[in-house]
């Protein structure tokens, strides 16, 4: 069985987050990050590998890290 890392479960959690929220797409998120649409992009389909971008983007949410890649 193949275990993901934390880096894979926060990419494929920030594209549900993104559809859910008021941002609606990746580059209305983007552009709230001040990041380029395709680094949000490569967040969702190769992870983020740094934990204090998780943080970040978790209180773009208005979430805790954990409860960004839990719910």
């Amino acid at each position: 069985m193949v275990q993901e890392t934390m880096s894979v479960i926060a990419g494929k959690k920030l594209k549900n987050h993104i559809k859910n929220s008021e941002y609606r797409t990746q580059e209305n998120f983007a552009e709230a990050m001040c990041v380029d649409p395709v680094t949000v992009r490569r967040w969702i389909a190769h992870g983020i590998a740094k934990v204090d971008v998780i943080e970040e983007i978790a209180k773009m949410f208005d979430m805790s890290f954990m409860d960004f890649l839990t719910k």
